[in-house]
């Protein structure tokens, strides 16, 4: 694996471990990363280099309020109780945050459909959402052309792995 590779597996493993406890880690002590994302790799190679209490202090101080902004302002009401949940599941502890857990799954073949969306919803992830995440993490947005860069996919299952799931469950 190549220098961004391990960059980039690191901050999703940072990311999938970040929130800590949810809320009932918002009393816990500072970790000493007091640093918002500066955007491109240095973001990315800042976040590898973070400790467990830095990431959950960057995720707490940066990325939460971030998205958490974003989601209420398309729909205040439906993300009033925004949290660690909203993106990593309800077991999201259980999982240790991992990431996709709990968001609707997307094929491949509704991407297209879902970029051309008039609605707010669809409007949201593609117009801020997605590139803002990105940023945050220090990587470039997916480019369909080298099929490299953060995509829908790092938070969203495929419907084809969920349909796969569902037939080994028994589903």
């Amino acid at each position: 694996m190549n220098g961004a590779g391990r960059i980039t597996m690191a901050a999703l493993f940072g990311l999938a471990t970040a929130c800590g406890g949810g809320a009932s880690n918002d009393g816990e002590a500072g970790g000493g990363a007091e640093q918002t994302s500066a955007g491109g790799e240095e973001a990315a190679a800042v976040w590898a280099d973070m400790s467990h209490e830095q990431r959950f202090q960057y995720m707490r101080n940066t990325v939460m309020p971030t998205m958490r902004d974003l989601f209420q302002a398309t729909d205040p009401e439906r993300y009033a109780d925004f949290g660690c949940t909203t993106c990593h599941g309800e077991n999201a502890q259980d999982v240790q945050f991992s990431m996709p857990n709990g968001l609707v799954p997307l094929s491949h073949e509704q991407i297209p459909q879902v970029f051309q969306s008039q609605d707010p919803m669809p409007q949201l992830m593609t117009q801020q959402v997605w590139p803002r995440m990105a940023e945050l993490l220090g990587e470039a947005p997916f480019d369909p052309e080298t099929g490299e860069g953060f995509s829908c996919m790092r938070c969203h299952a495929t419907a084809e792995a969920g349909a796969e799931a569902s037939a080994a469950d028994g589903g």
